[in-house]
């Protein structure tokens, strides 16, 4: 990929789009530690209604009232339904996850997302991964594997599963997202926080009488700021950022988020990060430098006069 991309945006500025993106969504570990008294199905339920709700608002100052509405009609069916359906489905896959294995199993699975992406990326998009794609990916698995590889458990199979579903429902988005990247998928994003809203908050009565919808006003605020914060500015940036970034890169650059989510309560509440946190992280990165800037330096080898 070289310095121009797809819709006349360059290759850089969306790499710049993808980082910020990761930026803020690395930030879920912080916001999470400010409503212990929580459930997951409580945080991804208000969290998916604010961040339909922000995205809703950025559409009408981008666009203006009426153009925020029929900018929907712009957007295939197909397109619309699947990358909402993805978001939605991740995202409560996500939480379900949570409350079957521990976040280490999570970190270590969801790193296999690449990978799917990877394999998929050639039928989905046309864009068939080259060797330095692959090493990059097998690293950042491994890097995630050396952060979380004191605390895997054996067994519980059905939560290993559920939690499969998270890396290929991202996967899926991206995909969805490289292959209409012809369009403004943005608007997918609002609809994809109802569902989030409507599929958690329903999935909460399995564990509370209120079900996910009981949150009082005072996390109902902290949920506003994180959903604007942490998801719906991060999302915009990712679907800018998939315009001219190649699907497996992009879900390789996302991986830096198990670098950068210790990182905060570190900085904020002084929670020290393990050592393997700063090892893995250190492959993460290297495997993240690959993705990006690999092809480029093996044109430059490839080309350079013998």
């Amino acid at each position: 990929m070289g310095t121009g991309g797809d819709n006349g945006q360059s290759y850089v500025r969306g790499i710049s789009f993808v980082l910020l993106a990761t930026l803020g969504w690395s930030l879920s570990g912080l916001f999470v530690r400010f409503m212990p008294e929580l459930i997951g199905f409580q945080i991804n339920c208000w969290r998916g209604f604010w961040t339909a709700v922000s995205i809703l608002s950025y559409l009408v100052l981008a666009y203006g009232p009426k153009q925020a509405i029929e900018v929907y009609q712009h957007i295939p069916l197909p397109a619309l339904f699947l990358s909402a359906g993805f978001f939605a489905f991740g995202s409560t896959m996500y939480v379900t996850s949570l409350t079957l294995v521990s976040t280490a199993v999570i970190s270590v699975i969801g790193a296999t997302s690449p990978l799917f992406t990877g394999l998929l990326s050639p039928w989905v998009t046309g864009e068939k991964p080259g060797w330095t794609a692959w090493l990059a990916a097998v690293l950042a698995l491994a890097g995630v594997s050396i952060i979380a590889r004191d605390k895997l458990e054996a067994g519980n199979w059905i939560g290993m599963l559920v939690c499969l579903m998270v890396p290929m429902s991202f996967a899926a988005q991206t995909l969805t997202l490289r292959r209409y990247r012809s369009v403004d998928m943005i608007p997918a994003i609002a609809l994809g926080g109802i569902l989030a809203f409507l599929g958690a908050g329903a999935a909460g009565f399995l564990l509370l009488p209120s079900g996910g919808f009981g949150v009082d006003l005072k996390n109902l605020a902290i949920l506003a700021a994180m959903a604007l914060i942490q998801l719906a500015i991060p999302l915009i940036f990712f679907t800018k950022g998939a315009r001219s970034v190649p699907a497996i890169t992009l879900s390789l650059i996302v991986m830096l988020d198990a670098v950068l989510n210790p990182l905060w309560p570190w900085l904020v509440v002084g929670e020290v990060p393990e050592r393997s946190a700063f090892m893995g992280g250190s492959v993460i990165i290297a495997a993240v430098m690959i993705s990006i800037f690999g092809n480029q330096l093996m044109k430059r080898v490839v080309v350079r006069p013998k």
